[in-house]
């Protein structure tokens, strides 16, 4: 299912949706040519995004009508991430979201004419996942990543960028994942009854699921991710090179739209309306968007969307080389493409990148 949401600088209306959580829904649009112009004499752009809170910003500018004040025509569909790399190398989806693991690169590798252009969220001072204990095992004992010896975890997958943050997490312990007890891979969702039915000892959630289960009193906070990898480019905003390269200017007012958006999500005088937005794209409680709003689980971007290529090399590249998930990590210059992000500035402006983690309070338990 395709959504389609036409914003102009008059739409400030909000489409309710389900929360995006399980990844599977809706398959992406075809963009080619003879589909590129949208009404009034818009630029129609095809978006995979997922309504979650970590792309918040997303649904900020949607709500707020920032694309549309660029003459762009946002058409939206919420398909899993991964499986649109290869619709989006074929020049058949225009914007993506992937993360900075091995299918990105797998896709680089394999030829697919997919770049990273912009940041969509880092870790600094702050993250969106958390390493949760199960209430019980919690009381009983596991409160640190050392009693996780002999446990049962879950993780997304094999390769995944929760795989990378239990070993980091371990490997600062002195264990490894063969001290653990066994390793299971599940979805968020599964995960959270895993927890909740006492499946598994403890495992990764994203937020506002994983807050849900520790206001529930199911689960309790061990780590948070930020503490974990620090600094991580742990999202990008994906574009086809057919998009970048034929249809440059509308790239640049998408791209100015959605830095509108971050800029508006990130400032606490639009605290309020945020909140309003993103509770009910998700269709989570206000108060729990309230909890998280301004702790060091209210996921961060940078609001001139660079990407910190230097710390996806240095980091996220060589743990995928050295687990053998990619067979080589490619050049910079062959999965990132800064061209959008500096004629979105032109656009926009660049504001100053003043990241305090001291004003960063701590989600409790």
């Amino acid at each position: 299912m395709t959504i389609k949401r036409i914003t102009t600088i008059k739409h400030r209306g909000v489409i309710a949706a389900l929360l995006g959580a399980s990844l599977l829904l809706g398959t992406a649009a075809c963009g080619d040519d003879a589909e590129s112009t949208g009404s009034g004499g818009t630029d129609k752009v095809t978006v995979n995004s997922l309504e979650i809170l970590s792309l918040a910003p997303m649904m900020v500018a949607d709500a707020k009508g920032f694309f549309g004040k660029h003459q762009v025509e946002v058409e939206f569909s919420n398909a899993d991430i991964y499986s649109r790399l290869a619709v989006q190398g074929q020049g058949k989806l225009d914007v993506n979201i992937p993360g900075t693991g091995g299918a990105l690169f797998n896709a680089v590798n394999q030829g697919l004419r997919v770049r990273a252009v912009a940041d969509r969220q880092q870790y600094r001072c702050a993250s969106d996942n958390l390493l949760l204990a199960r209430t019980q095992a919690f009381d009983g004992g596991l409160k640190s990543v050392a009693d996780l010896k002999g446990k049962k975890v879950a993780i997304l997958a094999k390769g995944s960028t929760t795989e990378y943050w239990l070993d980091r997490a371990l490997g600062e312990v002195g264990l490894k994942q063969s001290d653990l007890g066994q390793i299971v891979t599940l979805s968020y969702p599964d995960t959270a009854n895993a927890l909740k039915s006492g499946a598994v000892d403890a495992g990764f959630l994203v937020q506002p699921l994983a807050y849900q289960l520790i206001t529930d009193g199911q689960a309790k906070r061990v780590l948070a991710m930020n503490e974990v990898a620090p600094n991580q480019e742990q999202g990008l905003i994906t574009m086809s090179q057919d998009f970048i390269s034929k249809r440059p200017e509308v790239a640049a007012r998408w791209m100015a739209g959605w830095l509108e958006g971050v800029r508006y999500y990130q400032d606490p005088a639009n605290k309020d309306d945020v909140i309003k937005i993103v509770a009910e794209r998700t269709k989570v409680p206000a108060e729990t968007i309230t909890k998280l709003y301004g702790t060091d689980q209210w996921p961060y971007m940078d609001p001139n969307g660079r990407v910190d290529t230097a710390t996806v090399v240095a980091e996220d590249g060589k743990w995928l080389l050295d687990n053998k998930i990619i067979e080589k990590l490619p050049e910079v210059g062959e999965w990132h493409d800064g061209s959008v992000v500096d004629a979105a500035l032109k656009i926009v402006g660049e504001v100053p990148v003043n990241r305090d983690c001291g004003s960063v309070q701590k989600l409790e338990s």
